[in-house]
């Protein structure tokens, strides 16, 4: 079924074109990447698809009753509530149908067990329970638990003001809120930036399991590789849809732009031979004729032949080549690297020793929170150690790209930041400007009014234009498109002086860096490679695994926190890793009850003595169904809340006798479903 669809659809912004005759079509079942250049108008796009943007002409359609879910790159939040509130909004259907079945709950209980209408309420009530099931009613608190932690977000974060986190708490939290909202389709607009790299495979993860659509925007390389099965190109104000994965496209786009190279000089070259037969015969009467028709050929070709297309919007970086510094450009020693003051300090990581010498790209890895970055600001100096030394080598001349940003006026142009940097050269200035994407109008916009990826590019060059023979990089491609990632990719490698490189970014890491860093349990791990830091992390994941194994084993039936725990059962089903609903057995119970009613139907009529004892044994296992009910309901409230984790042992317990419970209950339903037949 398609849930959205775009016919001939256009729009422009300040007069210019993002993109015009767009038609296409995504069904339940598409999961696609759109990729294009900066500015080429992905984000209006989704946007558009969500139904917050408007089509200047054409059509955009949804389908009636499905969700469409839109995650932004920058959310603009203005109203404060609790975090927990805001991402319990994703479950406001699921919320109401709980409410409900709390509401039949009561009623049941209420009723004695000799009145006639207990059994249509019963009736009533499991159809209700059955709903909440499917719709994942029984393990959405875990589903919850599980993105959070996937996401690397704590969960004390759920009892803080939505508006208080920072921004890279704020972009996790709404990606969260995305993820749960179980839509329909699924539309994420850069959804890894501010991720780590585990969390980013947890994404790819969650992405791959994902059951219904989505379109995804990202500047990960490796992300659009391993996940999609179609990608939407918006190129050139049109928009190509492509059966296949992204490096199938990759491929034959380039194919395709070297056969149209081809063509094009081929076409070049026979319009240089015609013209040179004409130029030779059209003034010869015996030749004129077939010399004036040449002029018609080649009127022809020009007509169909077809520039290839040239992005002049392309990130040319360029790297000046420093001069050399010392051998050693960094040596740091400390026992600890530490944030806060006195009683509130905090070590983040342990027993530093790092030597960094010229001429190495070293990546900075580890989770969100264990200290990057402040590692980072105390090599820059802007932080001071407590105990221990960090000095540069001689000729060590070092520039910063923070992922805060903060190293522009926001006040000043464009062209205002650059001129600095040429002599007030304003010639050189604007061509810089434009080699990073600026166009003449763009130059004069102030720091303030550019976009992410505008900003990103800026700072890129009024970091790479200097004279920096080490550059220390916090997360440099947030918000820039594959293509200048790539350009980054290809500078850092051919640069010359020192990296010291921070990012989640796997591709970046693979073509870039030649040593790891490492902050893995608050200490510093050197991997004298990428691919020895890929090896050392897989083998982790191995071990941790196979110690999870027993306790998974004994824990059967608590509610877990997997990548994608509400695949199965949004998909139609329960499972048994999380907390089941006591409707889940109904249509078991009937089947197997089925056999025998259907034989007490074709039997005699049963005697006045029979029917009264079928009726006191209904009485009396409806009684047995309530008791167990609700002592279900007090077993699920007790594993919904998450400190009842704490206790592995009890939590394994509580599991044990809520199976118990529900395999006795399932027998009664059983009973009394033969019964009622």
């Amino acid at each position: 079924m398609t849930i959205v669809s775009l016919d001939n659809v256009s729009k422009s912004f300040g007069g210019q074109e993002l993109f015009t005759g767009v038609s296409l079509a995504l069904d339940g079942h598409d999961h696609a990447v759109l990729v294009g250049r900066n500015g080429s108008g992905k984000t209006t796009l989704l946007r558009m698809m969500a139904g917050g943007v408007h089509a200047d002409s054409g059509r955009v359609s949804r389908a009636r009753g499905r969700r469409v879910w839109l995650h932004e790159q920058t959310p603009e939040l203005t109203r404060d509530r609790p975090v927990r509130d805001y991402l319990m909004e994703a479950f406001a259907e699921l919320l109401d149908l709980e409410a409900a079945v709390r509401a039949a709950e009561q009623r049941l209980a209420a009723f004695d067990e000799h009145d006639p209408d207990l059994t249509t309420a019963m009736k009533d009530y499991q159809r209700l329970q059955h709903r909440f099931e499917l719709a994942g009613g029984y393990h959405y608190r875990a589903d919850l638990e599980g993105v959070l932690a996937g996401l690397g977000l704590p969960a004390s974060l759920l009892d803080r003001p939505l508006l208080s986190t920072s921004g890279g708490e704020l972009t996790r939290v709404t990606l969260a809120r995305a993820l749960l909202a179980d839509a329909d389709l699924l539309l994420l607009d850069e959804p890894t930036n501010h991720l780590d790299i585990d969390s980013v495979e947890w994404l790819e993860q969650y992405l791959l399991d994902y059951p219904k659509a989505y379109v995804l925007v990202t500047h990960d390389r490796r992300l659009l590789e391993r996940v999609g099965s179609r990608v939407l190109a918006l190129e050139h104000g049109v928009v190509a849809s492509i059966g296949g994965d992204f490096a199938t496209y990759v491929r034959e786009r380039a194919a395709a732009g070297d056969a149209g190279a081809r063509r094009y000089e081929q076409d070049k070259e026979k319009i240089a031979q015609l013209q040179r037969f004409y130029d030779r015969f059209h003034a010869k009467k015996l030749k004129a004729k077939q010399a004036k028709a040449k002029l018609t050929q080649i009127e022809r070709i020009r007509r169909d032949m077809q520039a290839p297309h040239r992005d002049a919007r392309r990130l040319h970086l360029g790297l000046p080549q420093p001069a050399p510094s010392a051998r050693v450009v960094l040596e740091m020693k400390t026992p600890a690297v530490t944030v806060g003051t006195g009683d509130a300090s905090h070590a983040l990581v342990r027993r530093v020793d790092v030597v960094i010498e010229r001429g190495e790209k070293v990546a900075l890895l580890g989770p969100n929170g264990s200290g990057k970055t402040t590692l980072a600001e105390t090599i820059v100096g802007l932080r001071t150690l407590a105990e221990g030394v960090a000095y540069l080598g001689h000729n060590v001349r070092l520039a910063y790209f923070s992922q805060q940003g903060r190293e522009l006026d926001e006040d000043a142009t464009a062209l205002e930041t650059v001129l600095p940097l040429t002599g007030h050269d304003e010639q050189v200035a604007r061509g810089l400007l434009g080699r990073f994407l600026f166009s003449a109008d763009e130059v004069h916009k102030t720091v303030a009014q550019l976009s992410g990826g505008e900003r990103s590019r800026l700072r890129l060059l009024a970091l790479l234009t200097g004279d920096a023979n080490f550059l220390v990089l916090d997360e440099p491609t947030n918000h820039l498109d594959v293509d200048s990632v790539e350009a980054l990719a290809a500078a850092l490698a051919d640069y010359t002086g020192t990296v010291l490189l921070i990012t989640h970014d796997r591709h970046l890491i693979d073509s870039v860096a030649t040593r790891v860093l490492e902050i893995h349990d608050d200490r510093l791990v050197n991997h004298l490679s990428a691919e020895r830091y890929w090896e050392a992390r897989a083998a982790r994941r191995e071990v941790a695994g196979d110690e999870a194994a027993p306790l998974a084993a004994t824990s059967a039936g608590v509610a877990t926190a997997s990548p994608h725990g509400a695949t199965a059962a949004r998909a139609g089903g329960a499972t048994k890793a999380g907390a089941t609903a006591p409707g889940a057995r109904r249509a078991g119970g009937a089947a197997k009850a089925g056999a025998p009613a259907a034989a007490s139907a074709s039997r005699s009529k049963e005697d006045a003595e029979e029917a009264r004892r079928r009726r006191a044994r209904q009485r009396a296992l409806e009684a047995d169904i309530l008791r167990t009910e609700k002592q279900l309901g007090d077993i699920d409230a007790r594993l919904a809340d998450p400190h009842t984790y704490d206790d592995r042992a009890g939590a394994a317990a509580l599991a044990a006798e809520r199976e118990q419970a529900e395999a006795r209950l399932e027998e009664l339903y059983g009973s009394w479903d033969e019964i009622a037949e």
